[in-house]
């Protein structure tokens, strides 16, 4: 180590404060893993501290699962800044300083840590209304109220290892080693939590101000498109909402009489007709879209057993049999009589009017 990078390193480790060892107790005693205030820091002062013995071993990064790998997660405060001296020394003796820490003090700090790790906390009187609640839905028609809570440990872990892999990373390509083209740097955000005063939330917040960055799914791929029709059929069998708003305001100008005379049947018959082209047209879409990937498709066939009667003859052209366009005709008169909401609706439809409207929509697919 050079003279230079000694005294850089001194210079880092600040003066010990010395406390009485029953506030050391009494602040240890108080270390969480998740704090209400990293959530919302007006939020009323309280946490939860996972024992050890509770660690499991699943495929996420969380506190229980690096516990259960022997990970040592750090606990932080979850009191306001002013006791924030006394607890940063204990986080400092908790990542294993040692140099300048009085010998008494050093033995009984890492005494009371070993002894609270094996002991789970939860410090709240109520749930505060400022930390969000989730409503699980329970098999016995209840619900589950889960409140999502935020670990400062956690996020100090994951700096901590993007940091150093992007050393690696540096110190690889200074070396002009040919390994580093194997690696990508990990991108950390800069994610302003805590507001103008960060230590007021907790000690460790700083590490969660630096989220990593990561590139997710965005759209899905054209593969995966049709692999949900396959499945599913059209989900979203809908009409723009101005040809819905042009079909209701012809029709309650017409105060809902709609077989008048021979003009306004025909305006009905194009209005019908317009609607059952776009949806034949999503249909046709679909179709293609099948059409191209006929050879991911699972079985053999273009749609699964469970896509629907009507929007299987959407999408495929030989389903359209009579009996279909016979049952199309009704359901989508039914659909189309209820563009108006119930709470909207001026004028009433009458069977007379749904059996009309089926009939323009049997024409409409011939």
């Amino acid at each position: 180590m050079t003279k230079e990078s000694a005294t850089a390193e001194a210079a880092d480790i600040k003066e010990w404060k010395s406390h009485p060892l029953d506030d050391y107790s009494t602040a240890i005693e108080k270390l969480v893993h998740h704090s209400f205030k990293t959530v919302n820091t007006n939020a009323e002062a309280g946490g939860v501290r996972i024992a050890q013995t509770n660690g499991t071993k699943l495929p996420y990064v969380g506190v229980r699962t690096l516990l259960g790998h022997g990970i040592d997660v750090l606990m932080d405060r979850y009191e306001g800044a002013a006791t924030s001296r006394i607890y940063s020394q204990i986080s400092e003796v908790a990542q294993g300083r040692v140099e300048g820490v009085p010998p008494l003090e050093l033995a009984h700090i890492q005494q009371s840590l070993a002894l609270i790790k094996s002991t789970s906390l939860v410090q709240s009187r109520q749930i505060s209304p400022r930390v969000r609640q989730i409503l699980l839905p329970r098999p016995d028609g209840g619900y589950l109220s889960v409140t999502p809570i935020s670990a400062a440990g956690v996020s100090h872990q994951l700096k901590s290892s993007a940091l150093a892999h992007n050393q690696m990373i540096h110190e690889l390509r200074k070396a002009k080693d040919e390994s580093a083209e194997g690696f990508r740097r990990i991108t950390l955000a800069d994610f302003p939590i805590g507001g103008a005063k960060p230590l007021n939330p907790g000690g460790m917040v700083f590490s969660m101000r630096a989220p990593i960055v990561g590139k997710f799914p965005a759209m899905a791929s054209e593969r995966s498109r049709a692999l949900s029709l396959h499945y599913y059929g059209i989900r979203n069998l809908r009409l723009p909402k101005g040809m819905q708003a042009e079909y209701v305001s012809w029709r309650n100008k017409h105060k809902g009489m709609v077989e008048a005379d021979q003009t306004t049947r025909t305006e009905h018959a194009n209005l019908i007709s317009r609607m059952v082209q776009h949806l034949l047209r999503l249909g046709a879409d679909a179709y293609e879209l099948l059409q191209q990937n006929a050879d991911k498709l699972p079985g053999g066939v273009l749609l699964g057993a469970q896509v629907g009667h009507l929007e299987a003859g959407l999408i495929d052209p030989d389903r359209r049999t009579t009996n279909w366009r016979y049952d199309a005709g009704s359901a989508l008169a039914r659909r189309f009589a209820a563009i108006e909401r119930d709470d909207t609706r001026q004028y009433e439809y009458s069977q007379g009017e749904i059996n009309a409207i089926a009939g323009l929509v049997r024409n409409s697919l011939k």
